[in-house]
């Protein structure tokens, strides 16, 4: 069987190119292949065009007509409007004394204190020495880590309620509180008070 198969398998393309030479056979000696057509030849270039006729430069644009007309001119029978009244907060003294003109001598340390406008002395500005003291013992170069240490240490100790505001330029306040105080240093100010 398997013999049978082998010869059928190569009889087949003898068979076909012998019978139908037209085929190209198996044998590969069927009819020669046609010519390849050469494409037409391309056709003419056109002509180029005309050149372009030179055309008139177009006269200039009028001008636009404003969109507002002026103001008119003031009439004077407006009143005048009053003059603000001037408000300056209190400032505090320069960081630093300016040096002596001589260069030489000594000076005493000064104490900062801060002191209402009325200048009653330190009692109207606290009257508890605990909050001062936690005050200046947690005072920092910025007021937000200031006013953070401050309020964590004051509620610890006294409890209760209480609000904190730091400020490294001067500030102005009002409050009504039985327990609160103000202190600070020359470059920053704290006042803590319980609501």
């Amino acid at each position: 069987m398997a013999l049978s198969a082998f010869f059928l398998l190569v009889l087949v393309p003898f068979t076909s190119g012998f019978l139908l030479p037209q085929a190209g056979g198996g044998c590969g000696c069927g009819a020669p292949p046609s010519p390849p057509c050469a494409p037409p030849p391309p056709p003419p270039c056109p002509p180029p065009p005309p050149p372009c006729a030179q055309l008139p430069p177009l006269p200039p644009l009028p001008p636009l007509p404003s969109l507002c007309p002026p103001p008119p001119p003031p009439c004077g029978c407006a009143p005048a409007l009053p003059a603000l009244p001037s408000f300056q907060l209190p400032q505090l003294p320069a960081p630093c004394a300016p040096p002596p003109s001589c260069g030489c001598g000594r000076k005493k340390r000064s104490v900062f204190t801060v002191r209402s406008e009325a200048d009653t002395g330190l009692d109207s500005l606290c009257n508890n020495q605990q909050i001062r003291k936690i005050i200046i013992k947690n005072l920092n170069a910025v007021a937000s880590v200031s006013k953070a240490a401050i309020h964590a240490e004051v509620k610890a100790k006294l409890g209760g309620n209480f609000v904190v505001l730091c400020s490294n330029g001067p500030f102005s306040f009002a409050a009504d509180s039985h327990n609160y105080c103000i202190a600070g240093s020359n470059a920053e100010t704290c006042y803590v008070f319980e609501i």
